[in-house]
């Protein structure tokens, strides 16, 4: 078996994880919930905004820092958004684990 197989074994065991579809699943009550992609959409936006001013030398201002914490605490309050956002932190542990597990056999 090659090593590409084992990695497509290791995806299929990682799909079938309760993670990954808890994931899945608050991904796909995003898609219905046109209120929360708005909010998702728009703190990405302005997360996006501050990167690109940050990377290109300049003061982010604080009133664009202001309003992305206020579309942070508006995600938070969201039970969609809140919903999507523990399963994602859930699921990063999982990737994380399977990380750390893949390193130590490597040594």
């Amino acid at each position: 078996m090659s090593i590409k197989d084992k990695a497509e074994e290791l995806a299929e065991a990682i799909k079938e994880t309760e993670e990954y579809q808890e994931l899945k699943s608050a991904e796909s009550r995003l898609q219905l919930d046109p209120k929360a992609q708005d909010l998702v959409n728009e703190f990405q936006n302005k997360q996006q905004q501050i990167i690109q001013t940050r990377q290109s030398g300049k003061q982010v201002e604080q009133k664009t820092v202001q309003s992305l914490q206020k579309l942070q605490q508006k995600m938070e309050q969201n039970l969609t958004v809140k919903n999507l956002m523990n399963a994602q932190k859930s699921f990063e542990e999982v990737m994380k684990d399977v990380n750390e597990t893949v390193t130590e056999a490597l040594h």
